[in-house]
């Protein structure tokens, strides 16, 4: 199974009541998919092994070194959250 979320891509400051992007609407929409990836982990069982990979495709400058957005070659932007879980 796959599950593909994009809150938080922009535009999704809807999260916290406007239209900006900001590490506040980041932070909003981190905390919707983290509602929704917790019902789908509560989902799996012990009779089969699973692992979930969770991964961005990209960060976001929000003024670091006067930097804003995405498609620089920033450290910002080229460190990309990942993480893994396996069941044993």
């Amino acid at each position: 199974m796959r599950v593909n979320v994009s809150a938080t891509h922009v535009p999704h400051g809807h999260y916290v009541g406007d239209s900006g992007d900001s590490w506040q609407s980041q932070a909003a929409a981190l905390a919707y998919t983290d509602e929704h990836l917790g019902r789908l982990v509560d989902g799996l069982t012990d009779k089969e092994r699973w692992l979930i990979i969770m991964c961005a495709d990209h960060g976001d400058a929000f003024g670091e070194d006067g930097y804003r957005g995405r498609g620089i070659a920033h450290p910002t932007v080229l460190n990309v959250p990942f993480a893994v879980w396996l069941s044993e």
